[in-house]
């Protein structure tokens, strides 16, 4: 995947998505809670997982397909984990693999990428991660087991990856480029790509310089010359994310412990950032 390519992070809390009418329900099954998915009960959904109360965050459509994301809520370090109840190509529903950082401040995502899940790295926060809904699993996509970012019980979290160099187009063949830049065009978040969801989005200081460098990285490849710059416009002109994204930009560019590529990269891109907002018409 991109983010992985480039180390990149992208990680974002979304404004919520609005939650789509019924379909599933809380129901007592014997002794436990358990799910009702239309005519269907879905026993256990956490599987050996134990929590003490299952409620239904919300209901969202991606495409064809609804999603239902269900929190367990349970006591000791880890208060709440997660599954994603949706139906197979054979009509019945069907409950992923408990995922999660244990943090009860998860946010879904649907919309023409895909359907994701946004929350805290840990239960007591940190940086945001992101997990995405891929062949009946919620995989994550952004980040990678970082001892920097630790859970209450001193475990380590997961903390959203920078880039510390760029990788050269060079490195790789004419069909990885093409699909390293298709990869991003498919997703880069919908959240950056317009100045009215810049306005509502949160975006941390390490999130903001993944994003910020990984852009500025991509920007040299072949076929990304227009596509990343003509993307990453609105956050640049964000009244809210601008500033602190130019100021990112110069302190890397002036850093002398960044890698000197990622440093060539990143003043050429703030120079055609500056020209792009510039020029641009009003948004």
């Amino acid at each position: 995947m991109l983010l992985r390519a480039l180390s990149i992070a992208t990680a974002v809390i979304a404004a919520p998505a609005v939650a789509q009418s019924g379909g599933i329900a809380v129901i007592t099954s014997g002794s436990e809670q358990a799910l009702q998915v239309g005519g269907t009960v879905v026993s256990r959904p956490f599987g050996a997982q134990l929590v003490d109360r299952v409620s239904v965050v919300g209901t969202y459509r991606s495409g064809p397909r609804t999603f239902h994301l269900v929190r367990g809520d349970a006591g000791g370090d880890c208060p709440a984990r997660y599954v994603v109840v949706t139906r197979e190509a054979d009509g019945a529903p069907a409950a992923t693999e408990p995922f999660g950082t244990c943090s009860k401040g998860a946010r879904a995502e649907a919309g023409r990428t895909g359907f994701a899940v946004a929350m805290p790295a840990t239960a007591a926060g940190g940086p945001l991660v992101r997990f995405r809904y891929d062949g009946g699993a919620m995989r994550l996509e952004n980040a990678a087991p970082a001892a920097g970012v630790a859970s209450s019980d001193g475990a380590a979290g997961y903390g959203a990856r920078s880039a510390s160099t760029c990788r050269t187009p060079t490195s790789a063949d004419p069909a990885t480029q093409s699909a390293v830049v298709a990869e991003f065009e498919q997703n880069y978040p919908i959240e950056y790509r317009k100045i009215s969801t810049l306005k509502r989005t949160e975006i941390d200081t390490d999130e903001l310089r993944a994003t910020v460098t990984g852009l500025a990285c991509l920007a040299r490849w072949p076929g990304a010359e227009e596509v990343v710059p003509a993307a990453a416009t609105p956050l640049f002109a964000s009244k809210r994310h601008g500033p602190a994204a130019f100021a990112l930009i110069d302190t890397i560019a002036r850093d002398p412990l960044s890698d000197v590529n990622l440093r060539a990269a990143v003043r050429a891109f703030g120079a055609e950032m500056t020209y792009r907002v510039d020029r641009r018409e009003p948004l």
